[in-house]
């Protein structure tokens, strides 16, 4: 059986389900099943969509075996199920939408801080011993399938290869990501909780080095050698989670949790993100002089700023001077009062990191990000002519010569970036500046997604 092709996907689904759910963008598909994000229409939500079209009775039962999985478990870090079904030849399950990330996305960008590593640990470890107490071995945790929300906590969305779903999987189905599996699962052992230590070790390990952990465990490098300001309490924990023998592990996740918590202390992140409403900021929380006083202070003797070039809800652009390399660039400082709210930092952050993976004449490029005293901020390239809102409104409608130029431009760089894994999302006339020339300039990343696969 093939992948199924997303407008054949697209209209099996809709006929068999009819106007309940609403399908958006397909966001994943292999040759069993496709994965959606749906709008139910009853309940006014987004919600995941996965869709079994395989007609073959043993891949249907691991299909729906998992969704029971997942449907005995209540846990943050675990995707929550809130139905399935099978109309016809299709069987789908309906869960919750998480708006972020998967792990190997983030880690591609390179090693995650400190801080989002024990919530990670957190939310994992305290997610297996949930799955434990309720009598399931995950067995295995991949990157490609924990996914991050905006605010840096993770989900367990993949219980295809645990305990519960075990007595069904095809005898030819082979896991993925072996190198995140204990050894004795690899070699078709069961597993209990000790075997899912070792998986979260592996995530964590990943996470830490941006590296997965060898196939031999005698080949693998303690976690400071691959980065030397790995704290020694998470190093040492990790690697005792990554023994090959069960005995020398700890004996369960909770274990685990309790040695990470009394040794790597607490860090603070909000357990709920903030809707985006929420986080714009009324101009008048604090005033303009005040603001680029505090700026100037913060900025040192490293840029001059020169003049204000724009504002918004979560903070403000400036055309300053670098006064290393000597030359004008564009700098975007996120509000003061927003630097607290963690979903809205990683935001932040995220954004200049998904823009400067690319390099294309028509996307503004991204120089550097940074922040002292209480402030956040990231520079790049400044683009001296209007946006094309500001351009319309002043001259009017412009030729179709012009339009047919911006046009090009902004799908030669949108095909880049889509190359890239990336889809901006939030592309509107405010975002897309003109140079002297007249050539577009496309930037504002900070609702991109970086696609899972």
């Amino acid at each position: 059986m093939t992948t199924p092709t997303p407008l054949g996907a697209f209209r099996r689904v809709e006929e068999a389900l009819g106007s309940r759910y609403r399908l958006e963008t397909m966001v994943a598909a292999s040759r069993e099943r496709v994965l959606f994000a749906a709008r139910d229409t009853l309940l006014n939500r987004r919600v995941s969509l996965r869709v079994n079209f395989h007609p073959d009775d043993q891949t249907r039962a691991w299909f729906l075996r998992e969704a029971e999985a997942l449907a005995q478990l209540d846990h943050p870090a675990i995707r929550h199920v809130y139905d399935a079904s099978v109309i016809g030849e299709l069987a789908y399950r309906v869960g919750n939408w998480i708006e972020g990330e998967s792990l190997q996305v983030a880690v591609q960008r390179g090693p995650r801080p400190f801080p989002t590593i024990h919530v990670l640990a957190r939310d994992v470890l305290s997610g297996l011993e949930h799955a434990h107490a309720h009598g399931i071995i995950v067995r295995r945790l991949a990157p490609t399938s924990l996914l991050l929300d905006l605010g840096g906590r993770s989900t367990v969305t993949d219980l295809r290869f645990s305990s519960w779903t075990l007595p069904v999987i095809p005898a030819t189905e082979v896991p993925g990501s072996p190198n995140f599996m204990a050894p004795e699962i690899r070699d078709g052992a069961p597993g209990d909780p000790a075997s899912d230590v070792y998986t979260a070790g592996a995530i964590l390990y990943h996470a830490m080095t941006a590296h997965e952990p060898p196939l031999d465990p005698a080949a693998l490098k303690p976690p400071e050698e691959l980065r030397p300001n790995c704290p020694r309490a998470l190093s040492r924990i990790i690697q005792r989670a990554l023994q090959p023998a069960p005995d020398d592990r700890y004996l369960s996740a909770g274990e685990m949790l309790e040695d990470f918590a009394s040794e790597a202390g607490t860090f603070e992140n909000l357990a709920v993100v903030a809707p985006v409403a929420s986080w714009a900021v009324s101009e008048s929380g604090e005033d303009g002089s005040h603001w680029e006083k505090r700026l100037r202070r913060a900025l040192g003797d490293d840029y001059e700023l020169l003049s204000l070039l724009g504002r918004g809800g979560y903070g403000r652009v400036y055309r300053v001077r670098d006064l290393h390399l000597e030359r004008e660039v564009a700098l975007k400082v996120l509000h003061p009062q927003l630097t607290s709210d963690p979903a809205v930092v990683e935001r932040f952050r995220r954004e200049a990191q998904l823009a400067a993976r690319l390099s294309h004449p028509n996307i503004v490029n991204i120089y550097d990000i940074s922040g002292r005293s209480g402030l956040m901020w990231y520079t790049m390239e400044l683009v001296p002519g209007p946006n094309l809102a500001t351009l319309v409104e002043r001259d009017g409608p412009l030729t179709v010569d012009q339009v047919v130029r911006m046009l090009r431009e902004a799908l030669s760089a949108l095909y880049q970036a889509h190359g890239a894994g990336l889809v901006h999302r939030d592309l509107k006339p405010e975002n897309m500046l003109l140079d002297r020339d007249g050539s577009l300039q496309i930037t504002d990343f900070g609702l991109a997604l970086a696609l899972r696969g």
